[in-house]
C-alpha cells in the first residue's frame, strides 16, 4: 500500500545517508563505529533497540549486553563470553548486529495525538477526520548515564500526505514539499530538547513513520562579537553621560528652586509693601477730604463777611467762630507734606524694585543664572535631543536584534534582557522629551512673566511722574495755607480796629473771600488727583496680588520640574547600575550560545558498553510505527532464508 512504499523509500534513504557519513576506520583491529537503531511505537515509546557495529577486517573483540548477535554481511562465526564478543573476518567491512538488553536511550520521546481536542492513541486516530493536533516533545532521559543528550543533535522528520492533511502548521519546523507530501523537519540542538505542536485538518488520517536521526554535533564556528561589544560599550557610555546630565539637571533645578523660593518671598514682600502704600494713600485721601470740608466751611463764611455793614458785628463774630473752627496749623501742614514725600519715595522704591525685576526676571536672565551655576540650558537641550536621537537609534538596533532571535529556542533570556533594555531606553527618551518640554515651557512662561513686569514698571513710572506733580501741588498748597494762617492771625489782631477802619477792612474782606474761593477751587483738583491716586493704588494692589499668584505658580512649576529632574536622575542612576557590566555578561552569553551550537569536542564513547574504548563514531536512527487504517499481517517464513545485507537492514524496521 501507499504508506508502506513511502516507509521503505524513507528507510533506504536514511540508511544510505548514514552510511555515506561514516568516517574511515582507524588502524586498530578493534576500532569500530556504532549505528544504534531504535524501534519506537507511534507514541514515541521505545519498542526495541538494535546496534549495528561496523569493523574493519582482522581479529575483533567487542563488548555489549546483547540478547543475541549475528553477522549481517559475512558468515563469520561469533564467540560470546558474557558481554564479550569475538570473531575474525577477512571482509573489508564487517557488520555485526546485536539486540540490546534493557537499553536506556538518551532521550525521552513523546508523541501525543488529539482530534477535536480529545486525546487518542495511534490506533484510535487512524482513519479519523477532524482537527488534528500532534504534540511532539523530547526531553533528557535521566536514566541514561551517558552524555549523548548534551553532545548530540537530532533531526526529526514528520511526513504528512497533503491529500489527507490540509492547513498544516508547524512552528519551528522547516517545511518541504516531497511529491504530494509535506515533510516537516525539526533540528534539535544538544542539551535543548523540544516541545512543539503540529496542527492540521485531516480526512481519513494516516501518517508515515516519524524519523529521528542523531549525530554528534561538532561545528567550527567563529563569531565576531566585537560589533555587539562596541555597541554595548557605546550604550553603557551613553547611559553614563545621560546619568551625569540628569544629575546636573537635578542640581540645576535644585538651585532654580532655591532662587524661585527667594523670588516668591520677594513677591510676598512686594505685595505687603503695596498694601502699606494703599493704606497710606487711603489715609491721605481721608485727610484731603477733611481739609476740603474745612475749606468749604471757611468759604461759606465769606458770604457773611460781605452781608452788609449793618451785620458787621455779627459777621465779625461769625468770622471769629469760623477762624476758630479751622484746626489746621503749621505742624499739621508739615505732617501733610512729610506724608506726601514718603508716598512719593515709596512709589520711587516700588518703581526701582519693578525695574530690578524687569532687568533680572526673564528667560535670558534665567539662562545666564543657570550658566553661572554650571548648566548651559541650550547645551542641555541639544544634548537631550542628541541623546534622544542616539537612544532611538539604539532602540531600533535592539528591535532588529530582537526580531532576529525572538522565537529561537535557547534565546529566551537574551530576548527578555533586550526587551527590558528597550523598555528602559524608551522611558529615558520619554523623560528627555519631557525635560525639553519643561525647558520650553519655562522659556514661554518667563518671557510672558517678563512682559507683565515691564507693564508694571511702566505703570509705576507713570505713577511716579503723576505723583511728583501731585506732591509739588501739596507743597504749594502748604505754602499757601501757611500764608493764609498768617493772614488769619493778622485778621484776628485787627478785629478790634475793624470798626474805625471798616472801609479798608471791607475791601480786605472782599479780597480775602475772593482768595478763599480760589483756594477751594484749586484744592478740588488736588482732591480729584488724590481720588485717582487711590484708584491707581487699588489697581496696584490687585496687580501685586496677580504678580504674587503668578510667582507662586512659577515656584510650583519649578518645584515640579525639580521633582521630575530628581526622578530622572534616580532612574538614570538605576539604569546605570543595572547595565553595569552588561558588556561582559553579553559576551559570556554569546560564548555560551556559540558553545551550545558548536557541540562537544569530547571523546566519542560507546553507547553499547563503556568497555569499548576505541569508538570512532556513534549514530542514532529512531523510527516510529506508521499510523495506518488497517494492520497488514506480515508473512513470516518457517525456515531461515538467505537474506541480502539490505534485506537484513530492512527487517530491523519491520519492512521486509
Amino acid at each position: 500500500m501507499k504508506i508502506l512504499n513511502k516507509t521503505i523509500s524513507a528507510g533506504l534513504a536514511t540508511i544510505m545517508l548514514l552510511s555515506s557519513v561514516i568516517p574511515a576506520s582507524a588502524d586498530s583491529t578493534s576500532a569500530k563505529e556504532e549505528v544504534i537503531y531504535i524501534m519506537a511505537n507511534a507514541d514515541g515509546s521505545v519498542d526495541g533497540v538494535y546496534a549495528v557495529n561496523i569493523f574493519d577486517s582482522g581479529n575483533i573483540t567487542d563488548y555489549g549486553n546483547y540478547d543475541n548477535v549475528k553477522m549481517l554481511n559475512t558468515s563469520d562465526e561469533i564467540t560470546t563470553d558474557g558481554d564479550k564478543i569475538t570473531f575474525s573476518t577477512n571482509s573489508e567491512k564487517a557488520y555485526m548486529q546485536g539486540t540490546l538488553t534493557d537499553a536506556e536511550i538518551p532521550w525521552n520521546i513523546s508523541i501525543k495525538y488529539f482530534l477535536d481536542g480529545e486525546e487518542m492513541t495511534a490506533e484510535e486516530i487512524a482513519g479519523k477526520s477532524g482537527k488534528l493536533e500532534i504534540k511532539f516533545k523530547i526531553t533528557k532521559n535521566e536514566n541514561c548515564k551517558t552524555d549523548f543528550y548534551n553532545s548530540y543533535a537530532l533531526q526529526a522528520s514528520f511526513t504528512l500526505d497533503t491529500n489527507l492533511c490540509k492547513n498544516i502548521t508547524a512552528d519551528g519546523a522547516t517545511i518541504a514539499n516531497v511529491g504530494s507530501d509535506k515533510q516537516l523537519s525539526y533540528t534539535i540542538l544538544p542539551d535543548k530538547g523540544i516541545d512543539t505542536t503540529i496542527t492540521s485538518d485531516v480526512q481519513n488520517f494516516e501518517m508515515s513513520a516519524v524519523s529521528i536521526n542523531g549525530i554528534k554535533l561538532s561545528l567550527d564556528i567563529e563569531v565576531d562579537d566585537s560589533i555587539i561589544s562596541d555597541e554595548v560599550t557605546n550604550l553603557t557610555d551613553g547611559i553614563d553621560q545621560i546619568d551625569d546630565g540628569a544629575s546636573a539637571v537635578s542640581d540645576g533645578t535644585g538651585e532654580l528652586k532655591e532662587g524661585g523660593s527667594n523670588l516668591k518671598d520677594g513677591s510676598a514682600e512686594l505685595t505687603n509693601g503695596v498694601k502699606s502704600l494703599d493704606n497710606g494713600v487711603s489715609k491721605l485721601s481721608s485727610g484731603v477730604n477733611t481739609l476740603q470740608s474745612g475749606l468749604n466751611q471757611l468759604n461759606s463764611q465769606s458770604e457773611n463777611l460781605t452781608s452788609g455793614s449793618s451785620q458787621v458785628k455779627n459777621a465779625l463774630v461769625q468770622i471769629q467762630a469760623a477762624l476758630n473752627s479751622v484746626s489746621a496749623d503749621t505742624e499739621t501742614l508739615q505732617q501733610l507734606t512729610t506724608a506726601s514725600g514718603q508716598i512719593k519715595s515709596s512709589i520711587t522704591q516700588l518703581k526701582n524694585g519693578a525695574e530690578q525685576l524687569k532687568n533680572n526676571l526673564g528667560y535670558a536672565q534665567y539662562k545666564a543664572a543657570m550658566s553661572a551655576n554650571g548648566l548651559d540650558i541650550d547645551s542641555l537641550t541639544a544634548g537631550n535631543s542628541q541623546a534622544i536621537q542616539s537612544l532611538t537609534a539604539q532602540i531600533s538596533q535592539l528591535n532588529q536584534t530582537l526580531s532576529q532571535i525572538q522565537g529561537v529556542p535557547g534565546y529566551e533570556e537574551q530576548v527578555a534582557q533586550i526587551q527590558f533594555q528597550i523598555a528602559q531606553l524608551t522611558q529615558i527618551v520619554t523623560l528627555l522629551n519631557g525635560n525639553n518640554a519643561a525647558i520650553s515651557g519655562t522659556e514661554q512662561y518667563l518671557n510672558s512673566f517678563s512682559d507683565g513686569i515691564s507693564q508694571l514698571y511702566s505703570g509705576l513710572a507713570q505713577l511716579e511722574s503723576s505723583y511728583s506733580e501731585f506732591d509739588n501741588a501739596i507743597n504749594q498748597l502748604a505754602d499757601t495755607l501757611r500764608t493764609m494762617l498768617i493772614n488769619i492771625s493778622s485778621l484776628s489782631d485787627g478785629i478790634n480796629t475793624l470798626t474805625a477802619q471798616y472801609s479798608s477792612l471791607d475791601s480786605g474782606i472782599h479780597n480775602y473771600t475772593s482768595g478763599v474761593g480760589k483756594i477751594v477751587s484749586g484744592y478740588s483738583q488736588i482732591t480729584s488727583g488724590v481720588s485717582e491716586l487711590a484708584s491707581g493704588s487699588k489697581n496696584l494692589v490687585n496687580g501685586s496680588k496677580s504678580l504674587d499668584s503668578g510667582v507662586s505658580e512659577l515656584y510650583n512649576g519649578i518645584t515640579e520640574l525639580n521633582d521630575g529632574a530628581n526622578e530622572l536622575s534616580d532612574g538614570t542612576s538605576e539604569l546605570k547600575e543595572k547595565t553595569s557590566g552588561m558588556d561582559v555578561q553579553i559576551e559570556e552569553k554569546i560564548d555560551e550560545v556559540i558553545s551550545s551550537i558548536k557541540g562537544s569536542d569530547s571523546e566519542t564513547v560507546s553507547f553499547v558498553s563503556e568497555k569499548n574504548t576505541n569508538v570512532e563514531s556513534v549514530q542514532f536512527v529512531i523510527k516510529t510505527d506508521a499510523i495506518e487504517i488497517t494492520e497488514e499481517e506480515k508473512a513470516e517464513t518457517a525456515q531461515e532464508e538467505e537474506l541480502t545485507f539490505w534485506q537484513k537492514l530492512l527487517r530491523l524496521f519491520g519492512l521486509y
